[in-house]
């Protein structure tokens, strides 16, 4: 255990704490009346966490060099999962995203999002002196990419589409792939995400919610006027613990999307930056485990999940905060949400795996 980053483990830990007291602050008066019993999305997100211990701990011991051999394997079990949930999977809020275990739900895109970045890594790694090559390097990534993203499209889901796409991109460029290369490819992905918004109801919707919320306060602009109702009136100490207002049924998704939201309401604008500060020293301590990785696949991964993990956390704070258009992105370890929250300590679980060979000089080659 002495190779067990602990700074990683008490921050997450530290975070999962302040995830349930706000799940139970946020959903509680909610719970207790449509399901009698206030504590029905704690006890459940309790349940998640203890799955999401399980699922670290092997995270934390599989050996991911030796499963780069079945990365083809693993990149096909993701195709497979997105075309099964297409099938087979339960429609909620006109969406077909979940697998349905009884009452529980699971979406498959949250560990779709791991196996393409470990895909990505082990491609690139093996690819490392054709980097300047388009057709070797690009296109067999492209191709990959814009399956998942159509798969993804046809659910609908632009937002995790986009997603899979940024991340995409953004590790190829920290890979160290030519820069005109990703210009290129993002200048020729403008004319279709242009139409997407024009021709997609929804899309445009939430678009026009973005930029005039004070116009549609009613309709597309409420969600985004509640947050920042919310958020103005936590002010600088915030109005207390347990005491948001707006969570009493005028911000939707108070206890998903928006949760955010209501701690700025009860703890102010210290509490909400204190929070930033938490998600801030995990992720420097994630760069810092990066920092001291030489093998190429490793490195590569673990740039991977940190673009994936700030990336959750910059987006859903752009969309309470009002800087971002809509998107139902969790913040991570707060959120409600299982497939969410495993995901991530999966993630948590591989870094530290990945930073076991920091202590050992002969790991490295």
């Amino acid at each position: 255990m002495r190779k067990l980053r602990w700074n990683v483990v008490i921050l997450t830990f530290l975070l999962l704490c302040i995830g349930v007291i706000f799940l139970y602050s946020s959903s509680g008066i909610y719970s207790e009346l449509v399901f009698k019993d206030s504590l029905y999305y704690v006890k459940r997100q309790i349940m998640f966490i203890f799955i999401g211990l399980l699922a670290a701990f092997w995270s934390y011991t599989a050996d991911l060099r030796k499963m780069t051999s079945k990365s083809r394997a693993l990149i096909l079990i993701a195709f497979i999962l997105l075309i099964l949930v297409l099938l087979f999977g339960a429609r909620a809020g006109g969406a077909k995203r979940w697998f349905r275990l009884g009452s529980l739900g699971i979406q498959p895109v949250e560990f779709v999002k791991i196996l393409f970045i470990f895909y990505l890594a082990d491609f690139l790694a093996k690819k490392k002196n054709f980097y300047k090559n388009f057709k070797i390097i690009c296109l067999p990534i492209y191709a990959i990419a814009g399956v998942f993203m159509v798969l993804l499209l046809l659910q609908p889901d632009f937002g995790n589409a986009m997603f899979i796409g940024f991340v995409g991109m953004s590790l190829l460029y920290f890979a160290g792939v030519p820069v005109k290369f990703l210009f290129y490819t993002a200048l020729g992905a403008v004319p279709f995400i242009t139409v997407a918004f024009i021709k997609v109801s929804y899309l445009k919707y939430r678009v026009l919610g973005f930029l005039c919320p004070w116009k549609y306060p009613e309709s597309i602009g409420f969600q985004l006027i509640q947050s920042f109702i919310a958020i103005g009136s936590g002010r600088l100490l915030g109005q207390g613990l347990g005491l948001s207002r707006q969570k009493l049924f005028y911000l939707p998704q108070a206890h998903n999307d928006f949760i955010f939201s209501i701690i700025a309401e009860e703890l102010g604008f210290f509490g909400a930056a204190a929070l930033i500060l938490v998600y801030v020293l995990l992720i420097w301590n994630f760069i810092n485990i990066l920092s001291n990785v030489k093998n190429l696949f490793e490195r590569l991964f673990l740039t991977g999940l940190i673009l994936s993990f700030s990336y959750q956390i910059i987006i859903n704070l752009g969309v309470c905060l009002g800087l971002l258009p809509t998107k139902g992105l969790p913040l991570p370890f707060l959120s409600y949400g299982g497939s969410s929250l495993i995901a991530n300590m999966m993630i948590v679980g591989i870094v530290l795996n990945i930073s076991k060979g920091c202590f050992d000089p002969e790991k490295y080659y």
